[in-house]
C-alpha cells in the first residue's frame, strides 16, 4: 500500500451535484478496491493558471489515501473519462525510510549554516565593540 494524492479540476459551469457525483464515484471505486481515503479535500472555484478548454476557472479537489497502484491508474482511469473533468494528476507521496533520513539531513545542515552564520555574525560584532573601546582611550 502507497500513499498517494490526486488532485482533479472540474469544469467551472458543471452543478453542484455533478462536482459531488464525480467526487463520490472516485472514493467509491478506490474504497472498492481496498484503499483508504483519507482527506476529500474540496478547494472550490479557483482561477487557472492558463485557460484550459477555453475555461479560465475551475473547481479544484484533492483526494489522499493509502491503496495499491492500480487502485490510483484505475481513479485516473475514471477521471480521464469523465468530460466534466479539465485535468487531473496523481503522486505518490513517498514515506520510506529514505525519504525520512533526506529531510533529517537537510535539516541538519540548515542548523549547521545558521550557526555558522550566527558565529560569524557574533565575531563581527565583538571586533567592532574592540574597535570602539580602542578609538576611545
Amino acid at each position: 500500500m502507497n500513499r498517494y494524492e490526486t488532485v482533479c479540476i472540474v469544469r467551472p459551469d458543471a452543478a453542484e451535484d455533478v462536482i459531488k457525483g464525480i467526487i463520490q464515484k472516485a472514493t467509491s471505486s478506490l474504497e472498492g478496491s481496498g484503499a483508504t481515503v483519507t482527506k476529500v479535500d474540496e478547494w472550490g472555484r479557483r482561477r487557472l493558471a492558463y485557460p484550459i478548454q477555453k475555461k479560465n476557472e475551475g473547481f479544484y479537489f484533492v483526494l489522499d489515501y493509502m491503496s495499491a497502484p492500480e487502485a490510483s491508474k484505475e481513479v485516473d482511469r475514471i477521471l480521464g473519462l469523465n468530460e466534466d473533468v479539465l485535468r487531473q494528476q496523481t503522486v505518490r507521496i513517498i514515506t520510506t525510510k529514505k525519504a525520512v533520513k533526506a529531510k533529517a539531513d537537510s535539516e541538519a545542515r540548515a542548523a549547521k549554516a545558521k550557526a555558522k552564520a550566527d558565529a560569524k555574525a557574533g565575531s563581527v560584532t565583538a571586533a567592532a565593540a574592540v574597535k570602539v573601546e580602542g578609538g576611545q582611550a
